[in-house]
């Protein structure tokens, strides 16, 4: 794929008036799209590999994506500069709403925060603390929690 090509697809997800991430989250991600074959498969290994800590992803696909050059380390780079961003408004909405709920929900909701924020596990480990986590909770709080915040 030619630099220009990968530039163009660059500049067309940076200029739809949609997020670049969500639209990408549907299609092949540009940094893909630049990325070769071989490249493509370590990315797609990295991601999914479900022995490695949230951190240890994180660490492993910046440095592909330092291997790979750019163009692809530049997409990758916005890429990731719009997931941040995506995710930090969902995170302030998520407040906003959970600021409205009783102080057990609060609580229940800083609890889990607390679990997803830490780096230090796997994806299933998270996921299993978190389910552990709801578990515990009374249901009148569990359910105030799990429908607010849908």
């Amino acid at each position: 794929m030619s630099m220009s090509h990968a530039q163009d697809v660059a500049a067309e997800v940076l200029t739809t008036s949609e997020s670049p991430v969500i639209e990408t989250m549907i299609d092949t991600p540009a940094f893909l799209i630049s990325a070769t074959d071989a490249q493509r498969k370590e990315y797609i290994e990295l991601e999914g590999n479900p022995n490695l800590t949230l951190e240890m992803k994180q660490k492993a696909l910046y440095n592909w994506a330092q291997r790979c050059g750019n163009p692809v380390n530049g997409l990758y780079t916005m890429y990731m500069a719009e997931k941040q961003t995506l995710q930090l408004q969902e995170d302030q909405r998520m407040s906003a709403i959970v600021a409205q709920l009783s102080p057990e929900a609060q609580q229940a909701d800083e609890h889990v925060r607390g679990i997803t924020s830490n780096l230090i596990q796997t994806k299933k480990e998270m996921d299993t603390n978190v389910a552990k986590q709801l578990n515990k909770l009374p249901k009148k709080v569990y359910y105030e929690l799990t429908f607010a915040t849908q």
